[in-house]
């Protein structure tokens, strides 16, 4: 047996001060799409188009749909009792708030028909829901688990309409509907076609998604789904019979040609009426529902190509970043995408190239700077990334060391090397006539300049005597820092 927990204090409460509707046994009334319940019982129902009477289970279920509890009807239990009661319940209103179960962490949207989406991450639930989606959840009984169906997970790639999903459940009965538990008085789609009745060979359209079902000359029923971007639909029509004319919206369309249709947010009623030569009409029906502007103006990534590394990590719910730059790292070289490709993002009001994605190179001065990145979604709302840089103006120590210095001579070399020892001698014999120094620096940046040369290695000619050998580090960004390093050599005479 099921059971109702239903919110009994509140609606006690309710009576007192809301206008109820108290009906007699007498009175012929069509209780059909109002709220009912018995004099002395909490339980509320709705009275659905097929008779049946509808239980609300609890306070979630019910101010999903309503705001607040006038407009009930109380009967008397004869006459609640002459209505009969449905197998099922009443559910949660589609798109407007999110549940889960208590014996489960997972949040699912509701869509139409009841059917429960899980939200794979936080990102996809604030792209739909917003940061305060965490407010928005309504735990579900397991005495529910048997109203809902589960449907395909929404992920960071999924398609979900949440237009299209609030339009098709526009009211309790049409949510029903939704849910096959009601038959659907408009939702014959077959053509009983007869000898003479206009009908149409092919129904083209120009979007992505494509017609629900595909088209036959014998469906009269279709639905479209287009994105926020698609906003201009073009259909191509051809009457089976050229004769036939063919109105789309009350608009003459020749055969076999086409016509563009504006479509606003949310559901557009396409009607596609065929009249014969003789006047036997025929009527295609085309819902397109096109999806809201999307508001989702997250970074997907964000990398940068300096020594240090950002602080915090890249999380894309993260505003502002810290990082440090050294003196030689005058460019920093941000490579960024969104998670949404309709959103555009600018970096200090520089929109890239791309308009979601690419790669934007800024001149670091010395000192602090701050970077503006800004994203604007499809919908016009923007979110702000900021990235702190503080760029070092001297170079740390040991940046104009050399790593190694070498000769090649069989002589006395001295001191033994050491990269803060900038004063050496080297001792050769008369018939050593040349000697090859070879040096690199320890700051991979840096240049190597021996004997007025930039290179790593170089032969040298000695002469007899006394003569010195300049090597010296270059700093490019920090020329005031140039270190030089000099060695002493001494040439035996013959």
């Amino acid at each position: 047996m099921k059971k109702y927990f239903f919110f009994v204090s509140t609606l006690v409460i309710a009576f007192l001060f809301s206008s109820l509707a108290f009906v007699s046994e007498t009175q012929a009334v069509s209780y059909v799409g109002k709220l009912v319940k018995a004099s002395n019982k909490a339980t509320v129902y709705y009275v659905a188009s097929d008779g049946l009477k509808y239980d609300i289970p609890d306070e979630n279920t019910y101010m999903s749909w309503y705001s607040d509890f006038s407009g009930i009807y109380v009967l008397s239990t004869k006459d609640l009792n002459a209505i009969k009661t449905a197998k099922y319940s009443v559910t949660i209103k589609p798109v407007k708030q999110l549940v889960k179960f208590d014996n489960s962490s997972k949040v699912y949207a509701v869509d139409a028909g009841a059917v429960l989406r899980w939200l794979k991450d936080e990102q996809t639930v604030k792209k739909y829901y917003g940061n305060d989606w965490y407010k928005n959840i309504k735990t579900l009984s397991q005495d529910s688990f048997s109203d809902y169906s589960f449907g395909e997970d929404i992920g960071s790639t999924t398609i979900y309409s949440k237009t299209r999903g609030a339009t098709l459940a526009s009211d309790i009965d049409a949510e029903l509907r939704n849910r096959n538990l009601i038959a659907n008085s408009t939702n014959k789609t077959t053509i009983v076609a007869s000898a003479d009745e206009p009908l149409l060979q092919y129904l083209k359209e120009d979007v992505k998604a494509g017609l629900s079902p595909r088209f036959n000359a014998t469906e009269n029923q279709y639905t479209l789904n287009t994105t926020f971007d698609e906003s201009v639909l073009k259909l191509t029509l051809k009457s089976k019979n050229s004769a036939s004319r063919i109105l789309v919206n009350g608009t003459t369309v020749a055969n076999a040609s086409s016509i563009r249709l504006d479509l606003h947010v949310g559901q557009n009623d396409i009607t596609i009426k065929l009249v014969n030569t003789s006047g036997v009409e025929n009527v295609y029906f085309l819902q397109v529902f096109r999806e809201e502007a999307n508001d989702n103006n997250f970074l997907k990534t964000m990398t940068e190509n300096l020594r240090d590394s950002f602080e915090p990590s890249f999380e894309g719910g993260t505003k502002e970043y810290d990082i440090n730059a050294e003196y030689d790292e005058s460019i920093l070289k941000l490579n960024l995408k969104a998670e949404d490709k309709n959103t555009k993002i600018y970096v200090n009001d520089q929109v890239l190239s791309k308009g979601y994605y690419g790669t934007s190179n800024i001149f670091l001065s010395f000192g602090k700077s701050k970077i503006e990145i800004r994203l604007v979604a499809e919908n016009g709302y923007n979110r702000y990334y900021y990235i702190n840089v503080l760029r070092s103006q001297y170079p740390n120590l040991g940046d104009n060391d050399l790593a190694y210095l070498k000769e090649n001579l069989d002589g006395v070399f001295s001191p033994e090397f050491d990269p803060k020892q900038s004063v050496y001698y080297l001792r050769a014999t008369a018939d050593e006539t040349r000697v090859k120094i070879s040096a690199k620096a320890r700051n991979s940046k840096a240049k190597v300049v021996i004997d007025g040369q930039l290179t790593t290695s170089k032969y040298i000619s000695i002469p007899y005597g006394e003569s010195e050998i300049y090597v010296i580090v270059n700093l490019p960004s920090a020329p005031a820092f140039n270190k030089k390093y000099t060695i002493h050599v001494y040439r035996d005479v013959e």
